[in-house]
C-alpha cells in the first residue's frame, strides 16, 4: 500500500485527489488549514475504504487507514509541526501531493502587501518549508515521489495575476532544482514532478481576493477537479519531470524566451478583455 501526503486536501484538486488515491487503495493523509473540511473529506474516504479507524489532528495511529492533520502553510513552525505529527502517527510518506495554494486576482497597483505575503508564502515558500521537514521520511520510501501542483501561468505569467503568475514560476524554479537535489537521495532517488493544470472548475476563483473586480476567466471547456487528480495518479505510477495539460499553454510558455513579443500577442488575443501586446 503506497501512503500518500496531500495538501490543500480540504476543497477543489486536492480533495479529488485524495478520494482518486483512497479509491485505488493509498492510504491518504489529508492536509489543510481547517478541520472541519479535512473530517468531511475523511469521511467520505473512511466510507469508500470501510475503514473504521479514527484520525485526529495530533494524534492517531500507524495502522489507521487515512489521517487528518491542521497545518498552515504559512507557518514555518506550523509546518514543521505537522511533519512531526506525520512522522509519528502516519509513518513513511511515499507520495507528496504539494497542492495548496491560494490565488490573488489583482492589478499591480492594487496589491496588498499583507495578502501579497500570504500568497507568497502559501505557494512558494510553504512548498520549500515542507520539503526540508518531510525530506528524512521520503528517504525511508522504496520509490519516493514528490508531485508540485504548479499552474501553466508559472510558465506564462498574467495580466491581473502578476503576483499570481510569479508564484507559480517560482514553484516550477524549486521543482527544477529539488529535481537535481533529490536525484541521489534515499534509497534509488526521489522522483520530482511538476504538474501545471490550467482552468480548472473548482471553488478558486471565487475564493481569491479581487480587488478591482477584474473579470473572472471563461470557464467553458474548464476541466474538472477529478481531471487533474487523474494526472497525479498517473505520475506516481510513472513519474516525469514536467507535464502541462493544456497544449496552446505550453506552447506559449515556450515561446515566451524566445519570441516574447508574439507570445505577448498571442495571449492579449486569447485573453481579451482589453488587454494589449506592447508594440
Amino acid at each position: 500500500m503506497r501512503r500518500a501526503l496531500v495538501t490543500g486536501a480540504s476543497s477543489g484538486i486536492g480533495e479529488a485527489t485524495a478520494k482518486l488515491l483512497a479509491s485505488e487503495g493509498y492510504s491518504v493523509a489529508l492536509l489543510a488549514r481547517r478541520r472541519e473540511p479535512l473530517d468531511a473529506v475523511l469521511e467520505v474516504l473512511a466510507s469508500s475504504t470501510r475503514s473504521s479507524s479514527p484520525a485526529a489532528e495530533c494524534a492517531g495511529s500507524p495502522e489507521a487507514s487515512h489521517y487528518v492533520v491542521t497545518c498552515d502553510m504559512t507557518d514555518s513552525a506550523s509546518i514543521a509541526a505537522a511533519a512531526k505529527s506525520l512522522a509519528e502517527n502516519f509513518g513513511t510518506i511515499d507520495l507528496v501531493v504539494c497542492n495548496a495554494g491560494v490565488g490573488y486576482r489583482a492589478k499591480i497597483e492594487e496589491l496588498d502587501d499583507d495578502l501579497l505575503d500570504r500568497v507568497f508564502a502559501t505557494n512558494a515558500l510553504g512548498p520549500m518549508r515542507l520539503a526540508r521537514e518531510l525530506l528524512p521520511t521520503l528517504r525511508k520510501s522504496d520509490r519516493p515521489v514528490w508531485i508540485n501542483v504548479s499552474s501553466v501561468v508559472g510558465r506564462r505569467g498574467i495580466p491581473g495575476q502578476a503576483a499570481y503568475s510569479a508564484t507559480k514560476a517560482a514553484l516550477g524554479s524549486f521543482g527544477e532544482a529539488l529535481r537535481l537535489e533529490w536525484a541521489s537521495e534515499g534509497k534509488s532517488g526521489i522522483a520530482v514532478c511538476t504538474l501545471n493544470p490550467a482552468l480548472t472548475a473548482t471553488g478558486f476563483f471565487e475564493a481569491q481576493p479581487n480587488p478591482g473586480d477584474l473579470p473572472k476567466p471563461d470557464m467553458a471547456g474548464a476541466a474538472g477537479p477529478m481531471d487533474v487528480a487523474s494526472e497525479i495518479l498517473a505520475l506516481d505510477r510513472q513519474p516525469e519531470p514536467e507535464r502541462s495539460l493544456r497544449w496552446k499553454w505550453w506552447l506559449l510558455g515556450a515561446l515566451t524566451p524566445i519570441f516574447p513579443r508574439l507570445s505577448d500577442r498571442m495571449l492579449a488575443k486569447k485573453l481579451g478583455g482589453g488587454w494589449k501586446a506592447p508594440r
